[in-house]
């Protein structure tokens, strides 16, 4: 996708699990969350469970927080995919008319259509 996401929002609702946890599960939580978020990025859907299973280092607690959290993430991402598809698919859609809206016009004449010679047309569109 020409649109990379960049960017992933940890939620304040998330706020007293993750203090719950000492400074170093913290840490190590932190650092899974930005793993799982860079893969989401880059593959789309991940199993959170089997993700979590992977953070080695995570105490039991420290994995339930990642869980709910990589939920939200990978829910999040999901979301801003949809969106950048409908943005580059309307996008095109206008290109189109605008290629469609360039072709020259048939004018009218007298309450005929009059198209004009290949020569004619010619002139047009240089001059």
């Amino acid at each position: 996708m020409p649109n990379e996401k960049t960017g992933f929002l940890i939620h304040r609702d998330a706020y007293m699990h993750v203090m719950a946890l000492s400074p170093e599960q913290r840490g190590e939580l932190f650092g899974c969350l930005f793993w799982f978020a860079e893969r989401v990025a880059q593959r789309g859907y991940l199993d959170v469970t089997v993700a979590a299973a992977q953070c080695t280092n995570l105490t039991p607690e420290a994995k339930m927080a990642f869980r709910f959290m990589a939920d939200s993430i990978q829910r999040d991402t999901m979301k801003w995919r949809d969106k950048q598809s409908s943005y580059l698919a309307a996008a095109e859609r206008r290109a189109e008319k605008r290629k469609e809206s360039a072709a020259p016009m048939p004018f009218k004449g007298k309450g005929v259509d009059v198209y004009p010679s290949e020569e004619e047309h010619k002139a047009l569109l240089e001059g």
